[in-house]
């Protein structure tokens, strides 16, 4: 038996009112007649109060109709084997592919496994990734919202930096989690890794085998890319030109989307004030994308929030986003959009280190490169998989489906019953105590 909804049986604490009533309610003064004081006048007759439990099958009846309901309300489950084999049925899983390079020789073979586990589920869906850990937190999401069981299918060749305990933890309680572990073997390709520091470019490039990694290291001139645009006064030239070689000091993995602009506003900007009028709310999925691995730049925060307040600051727009805060808890750096260009407002000195930092996380956040390396080509032990791995919850279907599911209509049913019992109880008792009544001269007796 399974109770879907378990707080209403709070509800039991009404069977107090029953008793409250039987030892609160009062009862006729019976009347006896006395041969030697017929003489007297009568007094009036005053009701008694009962100072102990009278009429134990009327209370038991109140009392069952009383628990009756607070069952019914709790919504009884009564797990039967064919309710059992339904439920089973109603299984919702999200399924994780890794891409990874490491994946690629193994990666077909992947896919045909992965589609007949989703296609073994009620509902399913599949995602693709070259960085498992990221996509955790979405497929969670998507098994929060399903009306039935939900469970988390991960196939990889569970690289040490693919996933981590950490990234489970957003997986909803109920949810199963299961980890198939891929053998990919040895890529058909070396592995390459390109990273650029200001104006050289590091490439690293690796072949994989189950004992050792081959690792070759070179350096040639960075390929230019697309820096977002610093827009300031011309007193800021000198300043800005020593946070872009700080910013240079930090690496970037390789490629860097060179697709979309984005212009970083310094507080000396002429046009600043009228750009934070005009510019509107953030609307573009890639905006959204790039303000949130901005935020989440631990260099940013830091200098950000060690930053003092810029001495030329203009009122904030309504339809900015703040994405750093300085050390008085103040916006250090806003966000808007502009047609189709991101703007983010620096409300910080262009010679800070808050300012190389932002300069950094924005081109950070361009990386179209996946953040975890693969050049080792260590795996999770199978053992510590095994420790992440549960098998989804057995409770009965969520709230879309217990109205229909539950069995309360029957405790319904049995309440109905129970007040008409109750009824034809009460009534029994209303008419044994009318038998003892007042005579119409004043008198009383007993029948």
């Amino acid at each position: 038996m399974i109770w879907l909804n378990p707080w209403a049986w709070a509800g039991l604490l009404a069977v107090a009112v029953p008793v409250l009533i039987h030892l609160l309610g009062r009862g006729y003064a019976r009347v006896q007649r006395f041969p030697t004081l017929r003489f007297l006048e009568a007094s009036r007759l005053l009701p008694t109060r009962r100072t102990r439990v009278h009429d134990l099958v009327l209370l038991a009846i109140r009392a069952g109709v009383l628990v009756a309901a607070v069952a019914a309300l709790a919504q009884p489950f009564l797990l039967t084997a064919n309710r059992r084999r339904t439920l089973d049925a109603a299984l919702a899983r999200a399924v994780v592919i890794d891409t990874s390079t490491s994946m690629r020789s193994a990666l077909v073979a992947a896919r045909l496994q992965a589609k007949r586990i989703a296609d073994s589920a009620q509902t399913s869906v599949l995602l693709e990734t070259n960085d498992p850990s990221s996509a955790i937190a979405g497929a969670a999401a998507w098994l929060s919202k399903q009306p039935a069981r939900g469970e988390l299918v991960v196939l990889s060749d569970f690289q040490t930096a693919a996933l981590a305990a950490a990234d489970l933890e957003v997986v909803p309680a109920t949810a199963g989690i299961r980890l198939v572990k891929i053998p990919a073997g040895t890529p058909a390709l070396p592995i390459e890794r390109r990273v650029q520091y200001g104006d050289s470019q590091t490439v690293a490039r690796a072949m994989l085998s189950a004992e050792r990694t081959d690792a070759e290291w070179s350096r040639s001139a960075a390929r230019g890319f697309r820096t977002p645009v610093l827009l300031a006064g011309p007193a800021d030239r000198l300043a800005l030109d020593a946070a872009l070689r700080a910013a240079a000091t930090v690496g970037v993995l390789l490629p860097v989307d060179t697709n979309h602009a984005i212009g970083i506003v310094y507080p000396t900007y002429g046009q600043r004030a009228e750009l934070l009028r005009s510019a509107t709310s953030l609307r573009a999925a890639w905006m959204a994308d790039v303000i949130a691995r901005i935020a989440a730049d631990s260099l940013l925060a830091g200098a950000a929030g060690a930053a003092s307040e810029a001495t030329l600051v203009v009122a904030d727009s309504g339809a900015a986003l703040v994405v750093a805060h300085n050390q008085t808890g103040r916006p250090a750096v806003l966000a808007a959009q502009d047609h189709d260009r991101l703007l983010l407002f620096a409300l910080t000195d262009a010679s800070s280190l808050a300012s190389a930092a932002l300069i950094a996380a924005t081109a950070r956040a361009l990386s179209r490169a996946p953040a975890a390396t693969e050049l080792d080509p260590a795996t999770i032990p199978d053992a510590t998989l095994a420790s992440w791995q549960r098998a989804p919850s057995a409770e009965a279907p969520s709230s879309a489906n217990r109205g229909s599911a539950s069995d309360g209509r029957w405790l319904w049913l049995l309440a109905l019953i129970l007040l008409g019992i109750e009824w034809w109880a009460r009534r029994s008792v209303v008419t044994t105590s009318a038998a003892v009544r007042p005579l119409s001269n004043g008198r009383s007796h007993a029948a």
